[in-house]
């Protein structure tokens, strides 16, 4: 492995003869603000009255692997790339694949399965940090895996001082994923375009009694990460 860049936080390194470049992130308990403790205990399918079932399992090598591919490129492209500057380091070809190498000390990824035994519902959560109960999607981890790798930095108050939805709570996940392009319209969403559809295709009137609220504060300050973390 070819190492790109190092930090006190992470370390970018490549392999040569594939082009794929992975983050490692320390092992170290202090890096993380994991606690083992905070893993999923209900773990062993019994049926309730019902027959239902209601169980965490460990989750499979592919859902793993593709939070950890979508984590890598959301750090390249936004803490990554910036550190590379700041040292001078250039590469002479662009990495075909990134991926986050490892989860922060303590983090651990489930699957939750609940209702019929033979067809239960799948959910992914990543459990660990001591502030946040669980995160559902890698999207809703980038921001608060960015404040680790930042140094934890605290408010005054003695929370987090980070961005994601949960510690900061002012702009929702759905804004912040559509900030990143990656946004995926709720079921609610779904179900107000079927309906319009059906409705012979034409859509309600507008109202002009309110402002059309415009879509640019959406980005805030998360298309410009890394002007904050250079600061």
């Amino acid at each position: 492995m070819e190492c790109i860049v190092r930090t006190p936080h992470y370390e970018a390194v490549r392999r040569p003869q594939t082009k794929t470049l992975f983050i490692v992130l320390p092992t170290d308990e202090a890096m993380s603000d994991a606690d083992p403790g905070r893993a999923p205990v209900r773990r062993v399918p019994v049926r309730d009255e019902r027959g239902q079932v209601n169980y965490y399992e460990e989750v499979e090598q592919d859902i793993d692997r593709l939070w950890r591919e979508r984590l890598g490129k959301y750090l390249y492209d936004y803490v990554v790339k910036d550190e590379m500057a700041r040292q001078g380091v250039q590469l002479s070809s662009k990495p075909d694949k990134i991926y986050l190498a490892n989860f922060p000390a303590h983090y651990t990824l489930w699957v939750h399965k609940k209702g019929d035994p033979h067809d239960p519902r799948k959910d992914h959560y990543l459990y660990g940090s001591r502030y946040v109960a669980q995160f559902r999607s890698p999207m809703e981890f980038c921001l608060h895996l960015k404040w680790l790798l930042d140094g934890q930095p605290m408010k005054e108050n003695g929370r987090p001082d980070c961005r994601c939805c949960y510690c900061d709570g002012s702009v929702p996940q759905g804004e912040i994923s559509f900030a990143f392009g990656r946004y995926h319209p709720s079921r609610r969403d779904k179900d107000k375009k079927d309906k319009d559809k059906g409705s012979g295709g034409k859509r309600p009137r507008p109202k002009t009694s309110r402002a059309a609220t415009s879509t640019t504060i959406t980005y805030k300050d998360y298309t410009k990460l890394n002007a904050a973390s250079a600061n």
